[in-house]
């Protein structure tokens, strides 16, 4: 399998293949720093640099994942509401 280079960071909604563990991930969040956080149960994060896009999500998408998270609790969910209201600030909506 040839991998391209990611010229993005990965986003909420993404689909990642975790090398290490050869499970295929749907990301809670947006890439913070150099870490991925998965969807699931128990919450927990990997380097990116472990992980390959396998389909990345459309900006709808990855909102609703946001959106969805956010209403959580945990890293993840206060990641996803610091993401969503960025977000938002950049469409100029508040």
């Amino acid at each position: 399998m040839s991998e391209t280079p990611m010229t993005r960071n990965f986003q909420a909604g993404d689909s990642v293949l975790h090398r290490p563990s050869g499970e295929t991930w749907l990301l809670a969040c947006d890439q913070e720093r150099s870490y991925v956080y998965p969807a699931g149960w128990p919450e927990c994060r990997a380097s990116a640099a472990d992980c390959v896009l396998v389909e990345a999500a459309s900006e709808a998408e990855r909102l609703a994942t946001l959106g969805a998270v956010s209403h959580s609790i945990g890293i993840r969910a206060s990641l996803a509401r610091q993401q969503l209201a960025d977000a938002t600030r950049k469409d100029g909506s508040q």
